[in-house]
């Protein structure tokens, strides 16, 4: 009979994960209920998807973090690589457009947006890449490869059009390929080129430049930053030390555009004030730490890359969105991972945990 040994598994990685989960489902219900009821007159219309979606990703988390070995990624991690890649491709002439941008197959009432399965794609290929050529990487023939990798299927993703994804798929990369000890002038030939190819991204489309310049602005002047950003600052600030209590937030009053979403940070320290947005940040820095001392502790190289990666996934999307948040960042549309609203963002985030927690298992027979 089929039996899973849950005491392999680090259950403190596990109650964590789990605990932002939920307190996520309620910010999402918090920062959307005024929302939901003026233009849906169904104040509980987000927060019924968000457990909607909550369940699906915990069905998910529990067959990547107990039903799936690690190993099964590296033996597919081509055809993984492969199934990302068309689809990002197929998402251009057969995807819904929103907004300008095509990102989303429909399916029925729901959406699915690839590009979220191309991160942990790429992970699990460069992983892949560099447990086979560790030696390579080190020299300069060692990045003709991942560098291919990484462009062919960044490229449709910035044609939907898409910025922050491949922004944060390429620091993630660019990390795991640091770690595996690419050299200096690499990194500054990288760094270079990743820093013109945004460049011209920005400068191609006008409203990215418009966000850009307020942003250098608001170095000079505050007032000059993007209306959400104003907007996030003041909610962050009026929060205090203890905030305003759960549930009273004023810039989810319609004052403070996408609040559920990509903008939940500033609700989170309006409402609870400088603790809750301090848990907040201890949570992804015991993610960032957790997860980089279990990799010192993966039986092979792979695994070892493979649970940086999941961790810098996850670490750097957080560090991006709590930027944007907080003014250090250009404003760019990136989810908080676990906490913010959304369907196919938080399934594959909950997913690539599960990944996480299955790695932890070998981090305990160690011990």
């Amino acid at each position: 009979m089929f039996k899973i040994d849950f005491g392999k598994y680090d259950y403190t990685l596990i109650a964590a994960i789990c605990i932002c989960i939920i307190f996520g489902s309620f910010m999402v219900f918090s920062s959307s209920v005024i929302m939901a009821d003026v233009r849906w007159a169904s104040p509980y219309k987000f927060f019924i998807k968000q457990m909607l979606w909550v369940n699906v990703g915990l069905a998910a988390m529990f067959v990547t973090g107990f039903l799936i070995d690690y190993k099964f990624y590296k033996k597919y991690a081509k055809w993984i690589y492969l199934i990302a890649l068309i689809s990002v491709i197929a998402v251009l002439f057969v995807g819904s457009s929103r907004l300008g941008a095509k990102r989303w197959f429909g399916v029925g009432s729901f959406t699915i947006q690839p590009s979220e399965l191309t991160k942990i794609a790429v992970v699990i290929a460069i992983s892949d890449f560099i447990s086979r050529k560790r030696e390579l990487v080190k020299e300069w023939e060692g990045l003709v490869a991942p560098g291919i990798i990484i462009l062919l299927i960044l490229f449709p993703i910035a044609i939907e059009p898409d910025l922050g994804t491949p922004i944060l798929i390429a620091g993630v990369c660019f990390a795991m390929l640091f770690c595996a000890g690419i050299k200096m002038q690499a990194v500054f030939v990288a760094g270079t080129a990743t820093v013109l190819l945004i460049a011209e991204e920005i400068i191609r489309k006008p409203y990215r430049l418009i966000r850009f310049k307020d942003y250098v602005a608001s170095f000079i002047n505050i007032d000059a930053s993007s209306y959400q950003v104003k907007q996030s600052l003041n909610a962050l600030g009026s929060g205090g030390f203890f905030g305003k209590g759960l549930g009273k937030s004023e810039m989810k009053l319609m004052y403070l555009p996408e609040a559920h979403t990509d903008f939940i940070f500033p609700v989170i320290g309006e409402e609870l004030g400088f603790i809750g947005a301090g848990a907040i940040v201890a949570f992804f820095l015991y993610l960032f730490f957790k997860g980089v001392k279990m990799s010192k502790s993966m039986p092979d190289i792979f695994s070892q890359y493979l649970c940086l990666g999941i961790t810098f996934l996850i670490v750097f999307q957080a560090v991006i969105n709590l930027s944007v948040a907080t003014g250090i960042f250009p404003a760019k549309g990136l989810p908080l991972p676990f906490i913010s609203f959304g369907g196919t963002s938080l399934i594959v985030t909950m997913a690539v945990a599960g990944i996480l927690i299955n790695l932890s298992q070998y981090e305990k027979k160690i011990k």
